[in-house]
């Protein structure tokens, strides 16, 4: 086993741990199809993987740096 086949394994077992977390957190509100920020439609994949979210990753993501 080398060096990629460590990171994928690793990469498996991150992604399972989040999105068991993910799933047994209860979201406050239902994901919004439209970031509340700029209106751009939020991916379904996005939604499914973090319930109630409300921003694209862009608006997220400058949301978080601006704290």
């Amino acid at each position: 086993m080398d060096d990629a086949d460590r990171a994928g394994i690793e990469i498996e077992r991150l992604e399972k741990a989040f999105l068991t977390k993910r799933t047994t957190t209860k979201p406050s509100r239902p994901s919004a199809t439209q970031c509340i920020e700029c209106d751009t439609a939020i991916p379904q994949k996005r939604r499914q993987l973090l319930p109630g979210v409300q921003m694209c990753v862009e608006c997220q993501t400058l949301s978080e740096s601006k704290r």
